[in-house]
């Protein structure tokens, strides 16, 4: 999609940088987004519960990298939501027809 957005050559300068910044994202964190070459300690606060439900889905050792790939999601739907909006600005909102079509299309998507 990406190679696709970059090629158009229609889109505004902002979306391009955003799309650029998605794209770094993405192959930074590839599938595995604790393979990444520096990590950095940090402290962060979570819910007691929170924070047991993780250790106890993941097991010792494995706490660092769960909350690494989650941040990493996260921060990939940031960058997408933000290329949407600047999609929606530059071409204007999806035509409801083209929305039902896709609905249909893929119905177990939503």
């Amino acid at each position: 999609m990406l190679a696709f957005v970059h090629d158009v050559g229609k889109t505004s300068p902002i979306f391009q940088e955003r799309a650029a910044r998605l794209e770094d994202a993405l192959v930074a964190h590839g599938d595995r987004p604790e393979s990444s070459a520096k990590a950095r300690k940090i402290s962060v606060s979570m819910p007691e519960d929170l924070t047991a439900a993780v250790q106890q889905r993941v097991g010792r050792g494995e706490f660092s990298q769960y909350v690494t790939a989650a941040v990493a999601r996260q921060l990939e739907l940031d960058l997408l939501a933000e290329l949407s909006s600047l999609l929606e600005a530059d071409h204007g909102a999806i035509p409801e027809e083209f929305v039902a079509e896709a609905e249909a299309a893929w119905p177990d998507a939503g």
